[in-house]
């Protein structure tokens, strides 16, 4: 029964992950959160709660410039949360969590609104996160850095695929994921 019912949250976390975004999300406006994304991701990969911050207030002054039309309005309210929860927590743990809500609406967005600019992002994911619940995230190199337990375990996970950029050409659609071949994954699984 308990297999049961973490398949069916599974899936079910799969289809809110799926979700269509608001026709007002463009390309464009992705690019002004990728930065600040990263910046929160390298900051709790190196144990810096203080640079996640700096991140996540870069993140909600772009969020200042989002679509508000239409079903956009809850998107861009359902982006600004966890960023809010990083940019005022002083628990680097607190950050982590909200860092993982994060990761899921910004990977469903890259996925499906995609980016203009040609800055290569992977999704990463840690199994051992969460109480072995696993945790994904986005990152613009192939080496992993867990945010999710900084120097603790930084090389924990491993890289999933390529959702964005280019390394050579350009797909500017947003629709143009690339996975990686099985051999170019890189860190240490656990």
């Amino acid at each position: 029964m308990k297999n049961i019912l973490h398949l069916a949250l599974g899936l079910l976390l799969s289809v809110s992950a799926l979700q269509a975004h608001s026709d007002a999300f463009k390309p464009a406006f992705v690019d002004t959160l990728v930065d600040p994304y990263l910046t929160i991701q390298k900051g709790l990969a190196g144990d810096d709660l203080e640079a996640a911050q700096s991140g996540a207030a870069a993140f909600l002054k772009a969020m200042k410039h989002a679509p508000h039309e239409g079903g956009a309005h809850e998107e861009a309210m359902d982006l600004s949360k966890p960023a809010k929860t990083i940019s005022g927590t002083e628990d680097i743990k607190v950050a982590r969590t909200a860092f993982l809500d994060l990761s899921r609406q910004m990977t469903s967005l890259v996925q499906h609104v995609g980016t203009t600019v040609d800055t290569p992002l992977y999704t990463a994911f840690c199994p051992m996160a969460f109480d072995n619940k696993g945790g994904q995230w986005i990152q613009s190199d192939k080496k992993v850095s867990n945010p999710y337990y900084g120097s603790m375990m930084l090389r924990c996970g491993s890289i999933k695929e390529k959702i964005a950029g280019s390394e050579g050409h350009s797909d500017h659609s947003g629709h143009g994921k690339m996975p990686m071949k099985k051999d170019d994954h890189s860190g240490h699984s656990h």
